[in-house]
């Protein structure tokens, strides 16, 4: 589903993408780890348009999206939740939800995306009225989870859904995902809780200093010594 091939990426002098190549196959959930500053954040904006690359190349579903818009590669079936929610917080629950739609057209399609969203997340239906700010943070969470969804993507990036929640929420949007991920929905994952992603994960790729350090399933990542030192705390 997507390929990236050599990609680079430079922010001023500092060379954040230096040669990448992975791939997300159709169905699969991947999980990209790694420390802060690896690369991770930014693989995914290089992906959704909102970084500019400097070479290489990014296909999906058969076609060269190197350079598309981040509007356009929406309209393509590309959806992200961005590290740190960035909900609207003078919208309400229902309307941030259909800021995810904005470029649909299907109504009815839409009333059932908003029914399946707030299946998954209960916590949202009861507060469709409130403004997004007035949430608490996992709830904000569940929302920018939830917006993304709204656009009905192929592929769903998620940058670092968990960070900050407490332990239980963060079991919760676990579920969510493997129950996002059984519905057919392929998912690109960077997540900080490198052991949880990788329990989920049918491939992962450990990003080092802008490039791939390592790469393999996720049950081999997890079981492997030297990333279970660097990256599990063990």
């Amino acid at each position: 589903m997507l390929k990236i091939r050599d990609l680079n990426v430079h922010y001023g002098g500092i060379h954040a993408l230096k040669g990448v190549s992975l791939d997300v196959p159709e169905g699969a959930i991947v999980t990209l780890i790694g420390a802060n500053g690896a690369g991770k954040t930014t693989t995914l904006r290089a992906i959704t348009g909102l970084s500019k690359t400097t070479s290489g190349s990014i296909e999906f579903d058969g076609h060269d999206i190197t350079g598309t818009s981040a509007h356009g590669i929406v309209r393509l079936g590309v959806s992200m939740s961005a590290e740190g929610r960035r909900i609207f917080h003078n919208l309400t629950v229902m309307e941030n939800l259909m800021m995810g739609a904005y470029h649909r057209h299907d109504t009815v399609e839409v009333k059932k995306d908003i029914q399946w969203v707030t299946t998954l997340f209960p916590r949202l239906k009861e507060r469709f009225g409130q403004k997004g700010g007035t949430l608490s943070g996992g709830e904000q969470q569940m929302l920018a989870v939830g917006r993304a969804l709204m656009s009905r993507p192929k592929l769903l990036c998620l940058d670092e859904p968990s960070l900050g929640l407490a332990p239980m929420l963060v079991q919760e949007v676990f579920r969510v995902l493997c129950k996002i991920h059984e519905e057919g929905c392929t998912i690109l994952l960077v997540e900080q809780n490198a052991k949880a992603a990788l329990k989920i994960a049918d491939y992962g790729y450990v990003l080092r200093g802008g490039t791939i350090a390592m790469h393999g399933d996720g049950s081999e990542l997890l079981a492997d010594e030297s990333v279970r030192r660097a990256y599990l705390g063990e």
